[in-house]
């Protein structure tokens, strides 16, 4: 289920597997006619609800008068590994689902393959999450798994380095290459990557910071790496 405006026009308009379109009559002042146009132009038709039954079912505060029922994709490992970007994102047991909606968002933004959760990791179609991921996990691919240390071992026999940031790393994002394919691997806030894993992972990289600062948000993490794996994949950059 997504919620308001902007990700129900958002889905309609890139054809990204809405079933059905729930509406409330304020829907016609509030920008919403987009919406009724493009459910008519897909031959759905709207169901439309009163704006208490609206919201009832909501899971926001305040929320806008449309949301929809969209089909899950279905992805696999093998795609993930052939995408040409090269680039995975794994996000071990992460509990927060704001971080996880965030870190979604960042993966589609620098053009990542895909993000793999692992058991135990929150539901990346919580409702927060969803709104975090501003309608980017309708179109990144996301695929769960219960064994990482197999797939990180199948991402290795393909070719791909695998990556963890931790705060005794002995060489910044800055100092690696990350023109190479690569696995970016996140963990647990505050708990982070257990020791078992963290030996299964080809570089241990540091994100300088002053001194005044032990750690970053996760989310937050993952941006930087993603962001300095782009910029390197630009033409004419350097590691």
């Amino acid at each position: 289920m997504i919620e308001g405006v902007k990700m129900v026009e958002e889905a309609l308009r890139d054809d990204l597997g809405v079933e059905t379109v729930f509406a409330a009559p304020s829907l016609t002042q509030h920008h919403g006619k987009g919406v009724l146009k493009l459910a008519d132009s897909r031959g759905l038709d709207v169901v439309w609800i009163s704006e208490r039954l609206m919201d009832t079912i909501s899971e926001s505060k305040t929320p806008q008068p449309v949301m929809a029922i969209v089909r899950l994709g279905q992805h696999s490992e093998e795609a993930l590994l052939a995408h040409p970007s090269g680039l995975i994102i794994i996000a071990h047991q992460l509990q927060d689902p704001g971080n996880l909606g965030t870190i979604i968002r960042t993966a589609e933004a620098v053009g990542a393959s895909g993000l793999v959760v692992t058991h135990n990791t929150v539901d990346p179609y919580n409702p927060k999450a969803i709104r975090a991921s501003m309608g980017s996990i309708l179109r990144l691919p996301v695929i769960s798994l219960n064994d990482i240390t197999a797939f990180i071992g199948k991402c290795k026999t393909k070719g791909y380095q695998t990556l963890a940031t931790v705060l005794t790393g002995e060489r910044t994002h800055f100092d690696i290459d990350l023109k190479k394919p690569s696995v970016v691997i996140l963990g647990q806030e505050g708990g982070g990557l257990p020791q078992d894993i963290l030996t299964d992972i080809d570089l241990h990289v540091r994100i300088p910071m002053a001194n005044t600062i032990d750690s970053l948000n996760v989310a937050t993490a993952a941006a930087v790496i993603l962001y300095e794996t782009m910029r390197q994949r630009m033409p004419g950059q350097a590691h």
